[in-house]
């Protein structure tokens, strides 16, 4: 990332939590090493178990899928427990990590600021997406 950072190159992490072996600390550990990393944009993404897969066979027999609306198997719905986390606590990790990556002030301002234009641009329409969804929960 350093390296991207220092040649002006965009530098995006995407990262997949809720392996089978996950718990609040091992994912808390994925946010520090991703704050630690500081990439200029980061993605994450639930472990999902999609059909055709060996994951997939594997979770269907053993029963650990927990949802069979197809809609939510997007890698955004948590849709199996690990061995420590429940379903909606893989779902409320992964809202953790977003809010922890970008609740930065920090990171916002100096996003929007950036000098990469990529960045700049995707940090402005955050910011303008987030200024809207406030002023519509206004009314």
């Amino acid at each position: 990332m350093d390296l991207l950072k220092e040649n002006g190159i965009f530098a995006q992490a995407t990262l997949i939590m809720g392996d089978r072996s996950d718990s609040h600390n091992s994912i808390q550990q994925l946010r520090d090493f991703v704050n630690n990393v500081d990439p200029d944009l980061a993605i994450f993404m639930v472990l999902t178990p999609f059909p055709g897969t060996d994951l997939y066979k594997t979770a269907r027999e053993k029963g650990w899928l927990e949802e069979d609306n197809w809609a939510n198997y997007d890698m955004a719905h948590a849709v199996m427990p690990t061995e420590h986390l429940t379903v909606p606590e893989v779902q409320e990790e992964l809202y953790l990590c977003y809010r922890d990556f970008y609740g930065s002030i920090k990171r916002r301002i100096t996003g929007v600021f950036s000098k990469n234009v990529f960045k700049r641009k995707t940090y402005r329409y955050m910011a303008s997406q987030g200024l809207l969804q406030y002023m519509r929960d206004l009314y």
